[in-house]
């Protein structure tokens, strides 16, 4: 080995060793410095991610922009409800409904399931001119015989341009709660195309309560 070769191979260990210096250096510096963080702010530190774990962080969606939903001559749903009933007691869910079509149309309510029969609806039609508003009151009635802690459910249907239903479940209870809810619902053709749909498919009325 030449003089030069032997100058080039010291250099290369002279600068390793000054590089594992000061990575040394460098991770005693840091281990200071995190002892003091530890010593001086570590309590309010840890408090803050104690008050950041216990955060009800919001859900990520787990639906797809691109899901495609019910078919278009389905029911719509306009919700669930429960309440609670002394026996003998009643409870009522008022739709309010606005014919949003340009023709004269007629809305009809009914029940199904196990508890139909003890719901009542005032009126039980009601025709509607075009943008005309009005009220259809569906009136559960709790049997006086119903025994603490039974529950009865009824499906109630409203039938216009489209179909809606709500399905409302009763408890007997020994003191009735909150039984009174309104609804309000906007009807009419949906005349709007949405990537789903076939481009020349039509989008009538599916409801049954289109007048002829």
């Amino acid at each position: 080995m030449n003089l030069n070769e032997t100058r080039f191979q010291m250099g290369i260990e002279e600068f390793g060793e000054t590089l594992l210096k000061l990575v040394d250096v460098q991770r005693t510096i840091g281990t200071e410095i995190l002892d003091i963080f530890v010593k001086g702010i570590g309590t309010t530190f840890q408090n803050a991610v104690d008050q950041f774990s216990n955060l009800q962080l919001p859900r990520l969606r787990t639906t797809s922009c691109c899901d495609i939903p019910e078919p278009c001559w389905m029911p719509r749903s306009l919700g669930e409800f429960r309440c609670r009933l002394c026996p003998g007691a009643t409870g009522s869910l008022r739709f309010v409904i606005t014919n949003e079509d340009i023709v004269r149309r007629t809305f009809t309510a009914l029940a199904s399931g196990a508890a139909a029969g003890d719901v009542s609806f005032s009126p039980s039609s009601l025709a509607l001119g075009p943008k005309e508003r009005g009220t259809i009151t569906a009136t559960f009635a709790l049997p006086a015989s119903a025994a603490e802690g039974s529950s009865f459910e009824a499906l109630v249907w409203l039938r216009g341009c489209q179909d809606y239903y709500a399905r409302w479940t009763v408890a007997a209870a020994s003191r009735s709660g909150s039984c009174c809810h309104t609804l309000r619902v906007c009807d009419g053709p949906d005349n709007v195309r949405h990537w789903y749909d076939h481009f020349y498919c039509p989008r009538p009325c599916f409801g049954g309560g289109t007048s002829p």
